[in-house]
């Protein structure tokens, strides 16, 4: 088997998790206690705390969780599941925490599994399991279901909203929303993604709706879009690079020329610098850049400023009523001025009545996106209506 090249999505480097004549892998993270003192050395800690078990090693840490491997290559040391999770509950009592996620990968020899795809089904069960509720703690709720079943079978769906272009009601392409299944317990995206955040596995849920808004993707022409949001918190991700995306835009007969990663403001940016290393990496292959919601925050000018996205989307409480409120009308126009002098393209989100359609696009706003021109669907409109382009 050879070594694997890539090491996307992934809290360690997957070409010294699974070298070649691996057999199985075995994953355990842990939600480390705040306020636990700091170990420098975590692969010194494991083999004096743990001399049973050599072939433990420390992976990453994450944010407030650490990640441990081990590797299984011989048959006399064969990888089982219960001894597996045995162990992950003994490393989270000695360490004083609630809450741990385990699981074994083990790449099919015919392979009708690869390594990757295995570390990946492994990754998801255990970050469900973090997400989930710890050994003798309340009985688990709705919601943490729902969550470990969303990680585990990619249980959510893709909308698509259309984007027009205002100087002629063509096509420019789509923005992709997450959407819960019929039945969900949680009332909307937004709730999903907050509870997300809340039990620390954002990102595994933001690889999923990654990958369901690019396989659902509608036909895009060469010069169409797809703007796909990902969390700004994932800036902090230091193994967010690029990879696996490329895989499913391929397999969808798209290119990163025509992916706008469009940067929402679940998590604030800390690291401006840091971001823009993760964003350049990205600009080298093709991808551009939007900043979502711009005008509702402090945070999101700072973001323009900081990163020069390609594009800005104003956020939809200026342009609700701007027909009618002069503050907003000001707003709007600086944003058009300050856009055009940085070769910045505009967007203009929640455009609901006619008023407002005109009003944008005599300002000189680039695309509309919003209820009254396309409403999000699976199979949303790829023409602008002849009746609301007037004017």
């Amino acid at each position: 088997m050879k070594d694997i090249q890539t090491d996307e999505g992934f809290p360690f480097p997957l070409r010294r998790v699974w070298p070649s004549g691996t057999k199985a892998v075995g994953l355990i993270g842990i939600e480390m206690p705040a306020g636990r003192p700091a170990i420098a050395d975590w692969e010194a800690w494991l083999s004096v705390q743990l001399p049973d078990r050599p072939m433990l090693r420390f992976g990453s840490r994450i944010g407030g969780h650490l990640w441990v491997y081990a590797l299984f290559r011989e048959s006399n040391d064969r990888a089982d599941a219960s001894g597996w999770e045995a162990l992950a509950r003994r490393l989270c009592a000695m360490l004083g925490a609630r809450r741990f996620g385990a699981a074994l990968a083990e790449s099919a020899g015919d392979g009708c599994v690869t390594p990757v795809e295995a570390l990946y089904a492994a990754f998801l069960t255990a970050v469900a399991g973090l997400a989930g509720a710890p050994p003798g703690a309340q009985p688990a709720t709705l919601e943490s279901d729902e969550m470990q079943r969303i990680l585990k079978e990619s249980r959510i769906r893709s909308v698509y909203q259309p984007l027009f272009r205002l100087r002629n009601g063509s096509l420019f392409g789509y923005e992709a929303l997450t959407r819960c299944l019929p039945g969900s317990p949680f009332d909307g995206p937004l709730a999903l993604f907050r509870y997300a955040e809340q039990e620390g596995c954002s990102f595994a849920l933001d690889r999923i709706a990654r990958e369901s808004a690019v396989r659902s993707s509608p036909t895009l022409a060469d010069d169409q879009k797809i703007f796909i949001n990902i969390n700004s918190g994932i800036m902090k991700d230091p193994h967010f690079v690029s990879g696996q995306t490329l895989q499913w835009l391929a397999e969808r007969g798209l290119t990163p020329g025509q992916v706008v990663f469009e940067l929402t403001e679940r998590s604030s940016i800390d690291d401006f610098e840091e971001a823009k290393k993760t964003l350049d990496h990205y600009r080298s292959q093709g991808y551009e850049i939007a900043i979502d919601d711009a005008g509702a925050g402090y945070s999101s000018l700072q973001a323009i400023v900081e990163l020069r996205p390609d594009y800005i989307k104003v956020d939809r409480s200026l342009v609700h009523n701007a027909d009618r409120d002069e503050m907003k009308k000001h707003m709007l126009r600086t944003f058009v001025r300050f856009a055009k002098r940085m070769s910045i393209r505009i967007v203009a989100e929640g455009i609901e009545r006619p008023e407002e359609l005109r009003l944008v696009k005599a300002l000189g706003i680039d695309f509309g996106q919003g209820y009254l021109i396309g409403r999000p669907s699976e199979r949303p409109y790829s023409t602008f209506r002849p009746q609301v382009y007037k004017g």
